[in-house]
């Protein structure tokens, strides 16, 4: 019994993918400092409504 080739889609081109990861990356770091006013990026507390304290050294 012959073996079933395997079927390879199209893969897109790197600059595309890194593009779609960092749209979908900003996209999240910015909802999550709309519900709990902290900068991801920045890594540090925005003005809110919660008070973030340093925990640990």
């Amino acid at each position: 019994m012959p073996k079933k080739a395997a079927k390879r889609g199209r893969q897109p081109p790197p600059e595309e993918v890194e593009a779609f990861l960092a749209a979908a990356e900003s996209s999240m770091a910015r909802r999550f400092a709309a519900k709990y006013n902290y900068d991801v990026v920045k890594d540090a507390p925005m003005e809110g409504r919660y008070e973030w304290v340093r925990v640990g050294p």
